[in-house]
């Protein structure tokens, strides 16, 4: 097995442990097999030796909600490529994700387990995927993209390369559903529990599914030892998708004490994706978005950081994803800086490696850089704890690891 010896680096494990100047750490095949805070160790003399030169060495970055599918914001234009066109256009979101160092993530609802298979095997050079295919939805909720006047679904699918919503509006429907998902390999179980911004019929304001029908989501889900996800704004919609034993609450922007207490006893994770909002008020009209769904998007964006704030003082689990949507997709590293504004920037780190990974159910794989877990590693000029914004510019992400693959180097260059 190939061997790969970073050398003085400034080690930020993701442990929580203070950074580290002048560290070593060793890459076997797919795993880091020794990690030296402050100690400088000559390499084995076939080991490849990566000087650092100083920079900071940490874990791969993780964004728990993305939709690397959703390339257009209408569809319908996405359906004027062709299959191999949008194939390919889907692959450069993946790819200029992995290069801004990213190594997993995990897609919130599109993609399907072909890009999973196709990033496997690789044909597409991008992170680690975890996908819940298509999201379930009730009649009129945020995955029912009719308009009032319409009878027939306008977003079945893209060229059978995007998982469709399924609409349920039984327990048995939603059953179905999950068991569908879960047998195309589905990381877990996305379900639209309450209104939505770019959904025509609804406000984010609704609550959505009844206790009892996303229940039996939740069950399929915990009978394979996966989780379901909640896409839900409210207090009463948290609280509801919490009781039906949803793990992973998405967006949540109007979370309050009441909501974050019912989470917090139950063990839940918090997913707020706060720099979606702050994208589309700003790039929504040149999107061609709707008014009245900007209008949503400012009335979610103004209570982001307010929902941040309740989430720390309740002691919450507090995970990162982005959200991002079409032109906006190169900005998912945005939401570390968002959340550092609240968290501060160590903190705001963490939720990108270590307590994602605690989410994914991987955090004996991924996360932090310790002995024995696969080596998801990057290397970045400059230092992110004193500015954040180091992991904003692509280009100051200067080494990516996923698996023990080298997927970009400019050190050598």
């Amino acid at each position: 097995m190939s061997i790969t010896a970073f050398q003085n680096c400034t080690l930020l494990d993701c442990t929580g442990a203070d950074p580290a100047p002048h560290s070593t750490v060793v890459v076997e095949g797919v795993r880091i097999v020794a990690v030296h805070p402050g100690k400088h160790l000559a390499p084995s003399p076939d080991a490849t030796v990566i000087d650092c030169g100083g920079r900071t060495l940490m874990p791969g970055l993780t964004d728990a909600h993305i939709h690397a599918a959703i390339i257009e914001t209408d569809m319908n234009k996405a359906r004027q490529d062709s299959p191999a066109t949008f194939a390919f256009r889907v692959k450069e979101v993946l790819e200029q994700t992995v290069q801004a160092g990213f190594t997993t993530v995990r897609d919130a609802f599109g993609l399907d387990w072909g890009f999973v298979q196709a990033t496997e095997r690789g044909y597409v050079n991008g992170p680690r995927i975890l996908f819940v295919g298509g999201c379930l939805s009730q009649t009129g909720g945020h995955g029912d993209w009719r308009e009032p006047y319409m009878q027939e679904n306008p977003f079945p699918t893209v060229h059978g390369l995007v998982a469709a919503p399924r609409i349920c509006d039984t327990p048995d429907d939603m059953r179905r559903a999950a068991r569908e998902m879960l047998r195309m390999g589905a990381h877990g179980i996305k379900l639209m529990a309450g209104g939505g911004c770019i959904s025509p019929t609804d406000e984010i304001e609704h609550t959505q599914f009844t206790i009892e029908e996303m229940a039996a989501a939740a069950y399929e889900a915990r009978t394979v030892g996966k989780i379901c996800l909640a896409h839900v704004y409210t207090p009463q919609g948290i609280m509801n998708a919490v009781t039906a034993g949803v793990r992973s609450i998405e967006h949540g922007n109007f979370l309050d004490e009441e909501s974050a207490a019912c989470m917090k006893n139950a063990g839940a994770y918090f997913v707020p994706t706060l720099t979606t909002y702050f994208l589309i008020s700003a790039r929504g009209a040149a999107e061609k978005i709707p008014q009245k769904m900007i209008d949503k998007i400012n009335k979610a964006k103004e209570r982001g950081l307010e929902s941040l704030k309740v989430a720390r003082a309740a002691g919450l689990k507090i995970c990162s994803g982005s959200d991002v949507l079409s032109s906006m997709q190169p900005f998912k590293s945005m939401e570390l800086g968002l959340k550092a504004q609240v968290l501060g920037n160590h903190a705001a780190i963490l939720s990108a490696t270590r307590t994602n990974a605690e989410l994914f159910g991987m955090a004996d794989q991924i996360g932090t850089l310790e002995a024995g877990k696969l080596a998801d590693v990057i290397v970045v000029d400059g230092n992110p704890l004193d500015d954040i914004g180091v992991l904003q510019d692509a280009a100051r992400v200067v080494y990516v690891m996923r698996d023990g693959q080298v997927f970009k180097n400019l050190l050598s260059a």
